[in-house]
């Protein structure tokens, strides 16, 4: 782990992701953090690919990447989810949920009118992540989704919210 002041240069010319991570929660220099935030920005679709691949370190690093990025991240992967291909979409749909902003509502929305069930099913697990009425809403729309695992899914995440969901 470096001692002093991150290099946010060094770190995005050398596409360190784990160090522009670590530099974008540097609290000494916010100017500094956010130069970091927006090294990560321009990598957002390399860590969505990320996203794709086995290694679960780069899986987890992407996702808390998105995570940081935050507002950016939604309207990129908002694109991703009205654009891209199922497995693509997919992780967008779970990465929207990660990053828990209500701006992610009408993705998620989308993501409940997909024809893949695997979309709709991690737009029901993302949805219950946000805290925000519309997604209450969101949930509840989505108890009349064809199959049964959607249903299910938007059951559970309703009882854990207190609101029954049957």
């Amino acid at each position: 782990m470096p001692i002093g002041r991150p290099n946010v240069a060094r770190l995005d010319a050398k596409g360190q992701v784990e160090g522009l991570l670590r530099a974008s929660k540097y609290r000494k220099d916010p100017e500094l953090a956010e130069q970091a935030r927006e090294a990560l920005e321009r990598r957002m679709p390399f860590l969505l690919d990320a996203m794709q691949g086995r290694n679960v370190r780069h899986i987890v690093l992407a996702r808390d990447t998105f995570r940081q990025i935050g507002e950016p991240a939604v309207a990129f992967l908002s694109d991703v989810v009205d654009h891209g291909d199922v497995g693509r979409r997919q992780d967008a749909i779970h990465l929207l949920g990660e990053v828990g902003l209500p701006s992610a509502l009408p993705a998620l929305a989308d993501g409940l009118r997909d024809r893949d069930p695997g979309v709709r099913l991690l737009a029901v697990r993302s949805l219950s992540k946000i805290v925000d009425p519309q997604a209450d809403e969101l949930l509840e729309s989505a108890l009349r989704d064809r199959d049964e695992d959607v249903r299910v899914a938007a059951v559970e995440a309703l009882r854990k919210r207190g609101r029954g969901g049957s």
